[in-house]
C-alpha cells in the first residue's frame, strides 16, 4: 500500500523574510508546471498578493501602528491563497514525492532517506553575447529550484537575480562592458531547505 504524500503547511509560522522567499519559490515552481493546470489560485493573483506582502514588509519595517495592520492583512490573504494551492495539491492524489516538490511546497512528512543538498557546482559563465553573462551549472539532486546572487564588487555586496526551476535560462543582462561580474548559486529544496553557496565565479562583460 503506498503511502500517502501530504503537503505541508508548516508556510504558516515562517518568519517575515522566509515566508516572502517561499512565496517567490511557489510562483517560479508552478509557473508552467503541467502537474498543476487548474490552480484555485492564479498565478497573476498569487503574485499580486506576493508582491503586496513584500512592500507591507518594507513598509512596516519602518513605519507606524498603520503600516504593521497592513501587514498583518498582507500576511493573512497570501497565506490563505497558499493553504487553497496547497489543499488543491493534495486533492490531486499525486503518488511521486518529486511531483509534489516540484510545486515548490513541501512535504509534510520528509521521508528518513533525505541528507541535505549538495551545493551547486558552477561551470562557467558565458559571455559571448554583449551585455549579458549566462550561467552555466550542474544541476543538483532532489533540489526544487536554484537561488542566483550576483556581485559588481568582488562579492562584497550580492544582489538576488532570481530563483530559478531549472539550470537553464540564467541570464544576468543589461551589464556594463568591462566590468567584472561575479556569480554564485544554492539548491532550494532537501530536509535543510538550502545548500550551501556555492564558490562564485567572475567574468567580464562585453
Amino acid at each position: 500500500m503506498k503511502r500517502t504524500i501530504r503537503v505541508a503547511v508548516s508556510f504558516a509560522r515562517f518568519n517575515k523574510d522566509h515566508l516572502n522567499f517561499f512565496a517567490i519559490l511557489v510562483l517560479v515552481c508552478l509557473k508552467n508546471n503541467p502537474l498543476f493546470p487548474k490552480l484555485p489560485v492564479s498565478l497573476a493573483d498569487l503574485g499580486a498578493l506576493q508582491t503586496a506582502y513584500q512592500d507591507t514588509l518594507s513598509a512596516a519595517t519602518l513605519g507606524g501602528p498603520k503600516d504593521s495592520a497592513a501587514f498583518r492583512e498582507a500576511r493573512g490573504a497570501l497565506v490563505t491563497a497558499l493553504r487553497q494551492t496547497a489543499a488543491y495539491i493534495q486533492s490531486l492524489g499525486l503518488t511521486k514525492e518529486s511531483d509534489v516538490l516540484s510545486s515548490g511546497f513541501d512535504l509534510a512528512v520528509w521521508n528518513t532517506r533525505q541528507t541535505p543538498l549538495a551545493t551547486p557546482v558552477l561551470v562557467r559563465l558565458d559571455n559571448s553575447v554583449s551585455t549579458q553573462l549566462t550561467l552555466k551549472l550542474q544541476a543538483v539532486a532532489n533540489a526544487k529550484a536554484y537561488d542566483v546572487q550576483f556581485s559588481a564588487d568582488s562579492g562584497q555586496t550580492w544582489e538576488r537575480l532570481g530563483i530559478y526551476p531549472h539550470t537553464q535560462g540564467i541570464v544576468l543582462t543589461g551589464l556594463t562592458p568591462g566590468t567584472v561580474y561575479a556569480m554564485r548559486v544554492r539548491a532550494v529544496g532537501g530536509s535543510t531547505r538550502y545548500s550551501g553557496w556555492s564558490n562564485a565565479i567572475s567574468r567580464m562583460a562585453i
